[in-house]
């Protein structure tokens, strides 16, 4: 498979640093959601609401026509929210056999809770190829061309993975391929959850030790949740797993995170999300992992208490000393 064309859908801050990255290398078509919004891009070369100290260079196309965008194109790259992920895959249905589809979603479908790759093998078919691409990558350090390390997960065996990594990486972003697409997209979604209580516990004005306890413990919650689906533990030590986990739990620039700090504020949570303006995964992916994980029996204290805060049902200081006051056990454990 050779890579050089690519379409990218999707004009929030990740469709754009991923324009602006893979450009140095690839032709670029970016698809925006309106002909108005391209025309603007276009005249400025800066998407203003998204990501607005960016430039976006002259060789990205960017255009509001998805099939203009599809024309010749090695491969699609899907960056919308969550949500908009079923719809999108619905415009794509009549694309050419064996022309692959990846996203860069880090969450669940928001009807099912199934994951991403489910819809996708539902919508596009099975022998169709598709993949995630995950990892700590926030979209600032994407366009400021940022030494950064991301990985690609897809259905569709080591050689077309290995190439669709290789077609992406670029002398600033190494792309891996990794074999495990059910363990990279699940840490891409869960990690958002321990990124809002990383929020909540600063918010609180807690320190580190707190912050280093909650990221340890997260990671023992995530890797029983991994070993209740056909993923490999190991997935979770990874840049999809540990490197995102890392990333997103300690800088304020997530999303996420901004929930989880407003929320220890006081703010009631429609007010934070209005506020914020941007989609936060880990707001539906919280409540949709806790259900999973009751139905799974899987025991998840601290998806738990970010649910219960979300909810508004116990405030982050009750779930802190519901948490504290949990019966003493042995770290590590054989169940």
């Amino acid at each position: 498979m050779r890579l050089e064309k690519i379409a990218i859908i999707g004009g929030g801050a990740l469709g754009t640093a991923l324009a602006i990255n893979f450009s140095k290398k690839l032709s670029v078509s970016l698809v925006v959601r309106s002909g108005e919004l391209a025309d603007e891009i276009r005249r400025t070369r800066v998407n203003s609401r998204y990501l607005p100290d960016a430039g976006i260079p002259e060789n990205v196309r960017v255009l509001s026509c998805l099939e203009d965008a599809l024309k010749d194109a090695d491969l699609v790259l899907i960056a919308t929210p969550a949500s908009a992920f079923e719809s999108v895959l619905g415009s794509l249905t009549e694309i050419p056999h064996g022309l692959p589809v990846i996203w860069g979603c880090k969450g669940f479908s928001p009807a099912s809770g199934e994951l991403l790759s489910t819809v996708a093998g539902a919508v596009l078919g099975q022998d169709a190829c598709f993949g995630v691409f995950s990892g700590p990558g926030f979209a600032q350090g994407l366009a400021a061309n940022d030494p950064s390390a991301v990985v690609v997960a897809t259905n569709s065996g080591h050689e077309a993975t290995l190439a669709i990594a290789e077609g992406l990486s670029n002398e600033t972003l190494r792309v891996y391929a990794n074999p495990d697409l059910v363990g990279v997209q699940i840490c891409g979604a869960i990690k958002n959850v321990y990124a809002i209580a990383a929020g909540v516990i600063d918010g609180c004005g807690w320190g580190e030790n707190t912050r280093a306890a909650m990221m340890t413990r997260a990671v023992a919650e995530a890797k029983r949740y991994l070993e209740r689906h056909p993923a490999d533990e190991s997935t979770l030590m990874g840049l999809s797993g540990f490197g995102d986990f890392y990333l997103t739990c300690s800088s304020r620039l997530s999303r996420n995170y901004q929930v989880g700090m407003r929320l220890a504020s006081g703010d009631p949570l429609p007010e934070v999300l209005e506020k914020l303006g941007h989609v936060a995964e880990g707001v539906n992916t919280t409540r949709l992992i806790r259900m999973r994980a009751a139905a799974l029996g899987v025991e998840m204290p601290i998806v738990t208490a970010v649910d219960d805060i979300l909810d508004g049902r116990q405030t982050p200081r009750e779930c802190a000393a519901a948490l504290m006051g949990r019966d003493i056990k042995y770290e590590k454990r054989d169940d």
